[in-house]
C-alpha cells in the first residue's frame, strides 16, 4: 500500500508540473504573452524524465523498507527487547546452560535394565599388574647338559646310542681301542716296582741305624758313623715317599681309562654321569678320536628354560619373581607356570631384545630345545590404584566413558582417564572413585539412549 501511494502522488506531481508549463501566468502582460510559446513536444519529454526519476527514487525506497528488519540487524539498532522478550531469552540461555549437565544422565527402570540385559560391578583398589606378552625360545638348562669326550685317543669299536635315545646315569655309549691305557698299566707297575725297591732300602736303613746305635753303647762304632746312618734312614724314606707318589698318579691314571668290568682288556668307554637324551652323537663306528672334540652331548628335558625376548619399556617392568606362563604348543593341553629367574642386562645386538629366563619343569617333554613359544609375564608395577571391570568402558567421541549407577534406575556418564588396560579389568586414574558401582554387561545399551537423547529422537 505504501508503495501505491508513493507512485500516485509522483504521477498527481507529474501532470500538475504539465499544466503549469502549458497556462499563461496571471501577472505576465502583454509583452510576456508575445514571448515565444513553449512547444508541447518538448515539454512532454521533460516531464517524462521527471516521472522516471520519481519512479525509481520510490523503487529504492520500497525496496529499503522491505529489508529494513535485516538492516537494523547488521547495524546494531534493533528494537529493544520487552521484558517479556528478555526473559524468554534468560530462560532459553539457561535451559542451553542445563543442558549438558541434564545430557550426563540416563533413567532406566527396573524393566528397562532386564529387558537391557544390564550388569552391574564395583570399582575397586588392586594391586596393579599388567600382563607383558613377549616371543619366547625354549632352551636346555646349562646346568642339565654334558658334554661327553674319549678320555683317551682311540679307535672307535661300538656305538651304543643314536640322536634321540634315552639313556640311564652311568651307561656306557661308546668303547674305544685305546693303546694309552696299555701304556697306563705299564706305567704303574714301574711305578710300583720302584716304590716296592724304595720301600727295602728304608728297611735296610733303619735295621742299620739300629745296629749302630747299640754298637755305640760299648764303643764298637764312632758316633759318626751312627750319624752317617741316620741320613742314608731318612733319604730311604724320601725315596718310599716319591715312588709312592709316582705310583698312586699311574694308578688313578689307569683306572680313569680302565675297561668296564667284563670289558676287552685294553678298551676304554664312554660314560654319561647323569640321565637324559641323547642330543648329539659326533663319532663314527672305526673313527680315530681324541681327547679334544665332543663324542657325545646328553640333556636332561625333566626342567627347561624358556627365553622371553622382552623389547622396549617391558625390560624394565619385568622383574626376578615375577609369575609367568608358557602356551602349550598342544592344543588343549594347559599352559606351563613358572617364575621369571632373571632378566639379562645385555641386550641382543641381532634383535634389540633383552631376554628373560624362565625355568619350568617339563614332565612329559611337551616343550622340545628350540621350540618357539609365547610367554605371558605378570609384571607387578610396585603400585595400587582404582580399577573397573573392562565391560564397563565404552568408547566414544570424547574418550572412554563408564556409567555410574547413582540411583536405582539413574545413571550417570562419566568420561575416564585410563591407565593399565587388561582383558578382565581397566585401571581408571580419574574419573570413577572405588566403591562406585558401575554398568558392565549392556551398558552399551544405556549409550544408545543417551546418543538419542542428545539428538533429539523421540524414539
Amino acid at each position: 500500500m505504501d508503495r501505491m501511494a508513493l507512485t500516485m502522488d509522483a504521477s498527481d506531481a507529474a501532470r500538475e508540473a504539465e499544466t503549469d508549463a502549458q497556462a499563461p501566468h496571471p501577472d505576465v502582460g502583454p509583452t510576456a504573452a508575445a514571448a515565444p510559446e513553449v512547444r508541447p513536444g518538448k515539454a512532454r519529454r521533460g516531464g517524462a524524465r521527471l516521472v522516471w526519476l520519481v519512479l525509481i527514487l520510490a523503487a529504492l525506497l520500497g525496496a529499503g523498507w522491505i529489508s529494513r528488519d535485516a538492516l537494523r540487524d547488521r547495524l546494531g539498532l534493533g528494537p529493544a527487547q520487552t521484558g517479556d522478550d528478555a526473559s524468554a531469552t534468560a530462560s532459553s540461555a539457561a535451559k542451553t546452560e542445563d543442558a549438558p549437565a541434564q545430557s550426563d544422565f540416563v533413567t532406566l527402570d527396573a524393566d528397562g535394565q532386564k529387558r537391557s540385559g544390564l550388569a552391574f560391578g564395583t570399582a575397586e583398589t588392586r594391586r596393579i599388574v599388567l600382563p607383558v606378552r613377549a616371543p619366547g625360545t625354549v632352551a636346555f638348562d646349562e646346568r642339565r647338559v654334558t658334554h661327553l669326550k674319549p678320555r683317551t685317543q682311540g679307535r672307535v669299536l661300538s656305538l651304543a646310542v643314536q640322536p634321540g635315545d634315552r639313556v640311564a646315569a652311568g651307561q656306557t655309549l661308546a668303547t674305544l681301542d685305546a693303546a694309552g691305557i696299555l701304556d697306563a698299566r705299564n706305567g704303574l707297575q714301574a711305578a710300583q716296582a720302584t716304590l716296592g725297591e724304595a720301600q727295602a732300602s728304608e728297611r735296610a736303613a733303619e735295621i742299620q741305624l739300629k745296629r749302630g746305635q747299640e754298637q755305640l753303647k760299648f764303643g764298637g762304632v764312632a758316633q759318626a758313623e751312627v750319624e752317617r746312618r741316620q741320613v742314608d734312614l731318612a733319604k730311604a724314606r724320601a725315596a718310599v715317599q716319591s715312588a709312592q707318589a709316582n705310583a698312586d698318579m699311574y694308578r688313578a691314571q689307569y683306572q680313569r681309562l680302565a675297561p668296564a668290568e667284563g670289558a676287552a682288556p685294553g678298551t676304554s668307554a664312554v660314560v654319561t654321569p647323569i640321565a637324559g637324551v641323547v642330543t648329539q652323537v659326533g663319532v663314527t663306528l672305526g673313527e680315530v678320536v681324541d681327547t679334544a672334540r665332543d663324542a657325545f652331548t646328553v640333556a636332561d628335558p625333566a626342567r627347561v628354560v624358556v627365553l622371553a625376548n622382552l623389547y622396549g619399556p617391558d625390560i624394565t617392568r619385568v622383574k626376578a619373581g615375577d609369575a609367568a606362563t608358557v602356551d602349550s604348543p598342544i592344543p588343549g593341553q594347559p599352559p606351563f607356570e613358572g617364575r621369571v629367574r632373571s632378566v639379562n642386562a645385555a641386550l641382543d645386538p641381532a634383535t634389540n631384545t633383552a631376554p628373560a629366563r624362565l625355568e619350568l619343569d617339563n614332565p612329559e617333554d611337551l616343550l622340545r630345545a628350540n621350540m618357539f613359544v609365547s610367554v605371558t609375564v605378570a609384571a607387578d608395577l610396585g603400585r595400587s590404584g582404582v580399577t573397573v571391570p573392562a565391560a564397563a568402558i565404552q568408547q566414544t567421541e570424547a574418550g572412554p566413558i563408564a556409567f555410574v549407577r547413582v540411583a536405582p534406575d539413574r545413571f550417570e556418564r562419566r568420561v575416564l582417564t585410563l591407565g593399565i588396560q587388561r582383558a578382565d579389568w581397566v585401571e581408571v586414574t580419574r574419573g570413577v572413585a572405588a566403591g562406585e558401582s558401575v554398568a558392565t554387561a549392556g551398558s552399551f545399551g544405556l549409550k544408545a539412549i543417551l546418543m538419542r537423547s542428545l539428538l533429539g529422537s523421540t524414539d
